[in-house]
């Protein structure tokens, strides 16, 4: 079901978190935003898709093997012509299912892998908690210690400059490289988002989320369960109708 390695959408999940706390320090809209802009950023990689003048594009190839992933792809290559990066990035992180919203799905994934621990407790011994630690398989710490690399100029790997990317659109830099010592590689994380065309589609869409609550400012609101659902044929039994402009 899942490729060998850990995907972008699961290590920039696994940074969103806090490193003792185990809650997420972004908002959730903030983090389904990256988590489609980083399904985009996988597929890219895996040279399943092009993105460029500000559309994703199915280039052909085989299915990579892993439900999520290929589920994604399939509705990219659904339109010929290809769709609209920010309404593909929008629709993607609007997606609701029978299993939750995009950041649960992948975050059970990642409990499953072993790269997080859920811990569940109750404040005032009411309140149900959850909070989702380090697992056993520690993959925070490596996806880190790359997105420092690039923060310090000493990379120049294409994954980890996307995670980097991606990192700086959300506003991770200082969650994932913390101290004043830091300044200037969080700094250069952050820049890096306006470089890369995935990035900077997540990096303004949270922005003009942000700048107006409940809706996106020139354009349309996050969709709730609306729109094209790329997970849907797992876990709904549903192909979807390929959505997007």
């Amino acid at each position: 079901m899942f490729v060998p390695h850990f995907t972008l959408p699961e290590e920039l999940l696994l940074l969103a978190h806090h490193p003792t706390e185990g809650r997420v320090v972004c908002r959730p809209s903030s983090l389904r935003l990256g988590i489609a802009g980083a399904v985009a950023g996988e597929l890219v990689l895996a040279r399943r898709v092009v993105v460029q003048d500000g559309k994703i594009t199915a280039s052909g190839g085989p299915a990579l093997g892993d439900s999520f992933l290929d589920a994604a792809l399939a509705g990219v290559a659904g339109r010929r012509k290809g769709h609209k990066l920010q309404r593909w990035v929008r629709d993607t992180a609007g997606v609701k299912t029978s299993a939750g919203r995009t950041d649960e799905v992948w975050r059970h994934r990642l409990v499953a892998r072993g790269a997080l621990r859920e811990e569940r407790t109750r404040a005032l011994g009411v309140i149900a908690q959850r909070r989702h630690l380090t697992g056993p398989d520690d993959r925070t710490s490596p996806a880190r210690e790359r997105v420092s690399a690039v923060g310090h100029g000493a990379s120049d790997d294409e994954r980890a400059r996307l995670l980097a990317a991606l990192v700086g659109a959300m506003g991770l830099a200082r969650n994932v490289l913390p101290g004043d010592e830091l300044f200037r590689p969080r700094s250069e994380v952050t820049a890096s988002a306006g470089r890369d065309p995935i990035a900077r589609t997540v990096r303004d869409l949270i922005r003009a989320r942000e700048g107006t609550p409940g809706r996106a400012r020139g354009g349309e609101s996050l969709p709730e369960g609306t729109g094209w659902n790329p997970l849907s044929w797992i876990f709904d039994g549903d192909g979807g109708d390929g959505g997007g402009d």
